[in-house]
């Protein structure tokens, strides 16, 4: 008898939250025939590129190893960089909730309007301080920096109608939140702020990753071999 008397309470709370779920489905219908989809902002910014000329090979190379590290990979012990690239990419999501009264004492928190930026800040291109101007190093140096810079505007470029495609999307994807009788409202307003910015953050993670493996493609062994390799030519003649 316990088993058959714990399996009918099993079953009727399934039946109960399976109403409960109702309610709260009818309750956002309800909300979303009287709000506005709220209003989407995106932007972008390249930042200030800046050259660098003052630095040796050996802030070259430990900055190198920084970068290379937070990547998973490891810098050839031989390997002495002439030039490098540092940018710093900046995400920032806003979104104001707007709190409006139901029925039954129950409240909905909405979306009125997201703001988000993604850009970059301060890109420098470093070039290695004992090069002499003008020659076969520094100019291959100075190109294979300026074809970081290139990729980092260009994949940047590439992204931003997707994350505006993304934005613009969020509302019918996730939606709004209902605040029941007891509930505290800025506690269920965090709630969807954070909902919100998941998504979001997500997509900018899969698109950093695949900048960076386009990046460590220009930065191969092969593609630095090639380079030395034009530069002997050159000093032969």
């Amino acid at each position: 008898m316990k088993k058959v008397f714990f399996a009918l309470i099993f079953v009727g709370t399934l039946v109960n939250n399976a109403t409960a779920a109702d309610d709260l489905q009818r309750y956002k219908e309800e909300c979303l025939s009287v709000i506005d989809k709220p209003q989407v902002e995106v932007t972008s910014s390249y930042g200030k590129l800046r050259y660098n000329y003052t630095k040796g090979k050996e802030y070259l190379r430990r900055e190198t190893i920084k970068q290379y590290e937070e990547n998973g990979r490891k810098v050839p012990d031989d390997f002495i960089p002439i030039g490098l690239t540092k940018v710093r990419d900046g995400f920032n999501f806003n979104m104001s909730v707007g709190q409006i009264e139901i029925s039954h004492g129950y409240e909905c928190v909405y979306p009125e309007r997201i703001e988000t930026h993604l850009g970059y800040y301060t890109p420098t291109i470093y070039i290695l301080k004992d090069l002499e101007k003008d020659s076969c190093l520094y100019e291959v140096a100075l190109k294979h920096e300026k074809t970081h810079m290139q990729i980092y505007i260009e994949a940047l470029d590439y992204f931003l109608p997707e994350l505006k495609k993304t934005a613009d999307g969020l509302f019918e994807t996730v939606g709004v939140k209902i605040v029941a009788p007891g509930q505290r409202a800025d506690i269920v307003a965090k709630e969807l702020n954070v909902a919100y910015l998941q998504v979001l953050q997500q997509k900018v993670e899969r698109w950093r990753q695949e900048v960076e493996d386009e990046q460590v493609k220009l930065d191969s062994a092969e593609q630095y071999i090639l380079e030395n390799k034009l530069c002997e030519k050159f000093d032969k003649k």
